[in-house]
């Protein structure tokens, strides 16, 4: 520890965002745009603290600049004193009242492509001073530099100042397009999943371990033909005729040209918009945090209520049963 200590005592916070750039971006020009500054000043800048420590904290090699050892060691340390900062910004401004900047989404990403997004010109146009900024549940590369302002997850696990609010529930059923069916036909029972091309949604970072319960129940009876840990993925998959997924029951609204296979083979979970307290202050974090959870009204769509609603109520998608 005392390395470190030397190392904070001789560089400064400017130094860390530069270090800390050069790490994400793996180059002094790309550090240089990210961070406003122009190429040779980052380039000197590192070289003044590179001296100044008396070591090299980068290797230059032909796919770009890497951490060395000692670059390593450091990088854990620079990436909490970024985020303490972040962290800092948010307390600071806590009580902000204008209802501007930028608010960081963790968000589920099927939730993400295909119902958040088709509605946020409408935020954009109420509210333009407010920028948004999402990332999935696997992007651990940007949550290095920072916590998201809010999150919007399966499960409930979250740091014991955080609070979380059920926004709703997904019920998925399984889909396969019209081609696919002309093509293939499609299962007659469940057991004759087996001959058809089965699609199947791997655990990802945030999603509870029901999901993996209760899929594999499916996985026990067939070897999926196609998996991913990307729901956007498997339902671009199902809608380009690649075979049969679970989705979730809103996509009979998105895209009634699906065909439903209603074969009583339902699986529920409910997700959760989770936030800090800092955050919670900001006027902005409210806006947006407000914005969510009318997305995901049960009286407007009842698709996510608790309660499952069959999509025959609410949609005009063609069902199917089995013969």
């Amino acid at each position: 520890m005392a390395g470190i200590d030397k190392i904070a005592r001789l560089i400064n916070w400017d130094d860390v965002s530069i270090f800390l750039a050069i790490s994400k971006t793996g180059s002094i020009s790309k550090a240089a745009t990210l961070l406003g500054r122009t190429q040779p000043t980052i380039s000197k800048r590192i070289e003044n603290i590179e001296i100044r420590l008396g070591a090299s904290l980068f290797k230059r090699t032909p796919g770009g600049m890497i951490p060395t050892q000692i670059g390593e060691a450091i990088l854990s340390h620079a990436i909490a004193m970024n985020r303490s900062a972040a962290s800092i910004e948010r307390m600071a401004t806590g009580f902000d009242k204008s209802a501007m900047g930028d608010v960081f989404i963790q968000c589920l990403d099927g939730l993400v492509s295909d119902w958040i997004i088709p509605k946020v010109p409408d935020f954009q146009a109420k509210h333009k001073k407010i920028n948004l900024s999402f990332c999935s549940q696997n992007s651990e590369g940007i949550l290095k530099d920072r916590d998201p302002d809010l999150k919007v997850q399966f499960n409930t696990t979250k740091p014991m100042e955080f609070v979380a609010k059920r926004l709703g529930t997904l019920h998925y059923m399984p889909y396969v397009s019209r081609k696919y069916k002309e093509r293939n036909g499609i299962p007659k029972t469940m057991e004759d999943v087996v001959n058809y091309h089965l699609m199947y949604l791997r655990k990802s970072g945030l999603v509870v371990e029901t999901w993996e319960k209760k899929s594999r129940a499916l996985r026990e009876l067939v070897t999926p033909s196609l998996s991913s840990d990307n729901c956007a993925v498997i339902l671009n998959a199902v809608l380009n005729d690649a075979g049969i997924s679970m989705l979730p029951t809103y996509i009979a609204r998105q895209y009634p040209d699906l065909l439903l296979l209603d074969y009583g083979i339902i699986y529920s979970y409910n997700f959760w918009l989770v936030q800090s307290p800092h955050s919670a202050r900001l006027d902005r974090v409210k806006t947006v945090s407000s914005w969510i959870e009318g997305l995901f009204d049960n009286n407007e769509y009842p698709w996510f209520s608790s309660d499952f609603i069959h999509p025959s109520i609410f949609s005009d998608i063609e069902i199917v049963k089995p013969n």
